[in-house]
């Protein structure tokens, strides 16, 4: 056990050396886009004035403020499938599949492609998607479809699967953790009592695993939030979201503008993780 005080000068010494990375890393970083997106005049400078007429520009241009519930909608629909389809994952491999070898090597089959890099794992989709990909081949050979279908790629559909593959782990490996700290025994009690399952599941289980479904639509939320590589790679420039508004400012050297529109997007990241944090106390998904 730790002798260490939690508001003692020890403590404090400990936390100094994240506190100093997260400061670099972190809050200087961002305070220096809040700051560029404040310069006004025609000079991309430090010496330029502070003006909210970036903002300004912005709001009073009805294809950007479009954009901006485009990408909440996109937002909200993957958590709500990635997060579906992750608790049923979660659910099998904890509670009812009662191989340990079974569980171990399932989830490392799922894990394991995780260990490349998202980029490669988006641009991986693209021969899958193709009128000549794999998903036509299947459909074609099957009677499903007459000729190769054209809206995989290149299209919202195709975005929303590649993105499902990609943050359904996220999602569901908080659910594991919380389903694999509920002691069997309250199932087994809850049964005894002669309860349906879908009762078990609705008082007992699902109850115990909200802080983890919570942390994992709080990842699955950050993450289609901030995804421009697979909406560029797989929607190509027909679908625009805000994360990819921001690499075309950029491209574009409309650096002010950039950082106007990537401030939005943390704060309406910032506001979901507030919500979140509203629903339920995620700070149990650390108790036992």
């Amino acid at each position: 056990m730790s002798t260490i005080r939690p508001r003692s000068a020890a403590a404090y010494w400990l936390a100094l050396p994240a506190a100093l990375w997260m400061l670099a890393a972190v809050v200087v970083p961002v305070g220096m886009i809040v700051w560029v997106s404040f310069w006004g005049g025609r000079a991309f400078s430090p010496d330029s004035p502070l003006t909210f007429a970036n903002y300004t520009r912005f709001f009073s241009n009805q294809t950007y403020l479009a954009l901006v519930g485009e990408t909440l909608r996109h937002a909200a629909t993957m958590m709500a499938i990635c997060g579906v389809l992750g608790y049923c994952i979660a659910y099998f491999l904890v509670v009812k599949l009662r191989s340990p070898a079974w569980r171990t090597a399932l989830f490392l089959a799922f894990v394991i492609p995780f260990w490349t890099s998202a980029l490669i794992r988006a641009i991986a989709w693209v021969p899958f998607l193709g009128v000549n990909g794999v998903i036509n081949q299947v459909l074609l050979a099957l009677g499903l479809a007459d000729k190769p279908v054209e809206a995989f790629l290149y299209s919202r559909a195709g975005i929303s699967m590649a993105q499902v593959s990609l943050y359904t782990l996220m999602a569901s490996g908080p659910v594991v953790y919380m389903l694999a700290q509920i002691p069997p025994a309250l199932r087994e009690a809850a049964m005894t009592l002669k309860a349906p399952p879908i009762t078990v599941f609705r008082r007992v289980i699902f109850p115990l695993t909200l802080p983890g479904v919570v942390i994992g639509q709080v990842l699955v939320f950050l993450n289609v939030m901030a995804d421009f590589a697979t909406v560029q790679t797989i929607g190509g420039n027909k679908i625009a979201l805000l994360p990819n508004l921001v690499m075309n400012f950029y491209e574009g050297s409309q650096i002010r503008a950039a950082a106007v529109v990537a401030v939005l997007l943390m704060l309406c990241m910032l506001a979901g993780v507030a919500i979140a944090m509203r629903v339920v106390d995620v700070r149990r998904l650390g108790t036992n």
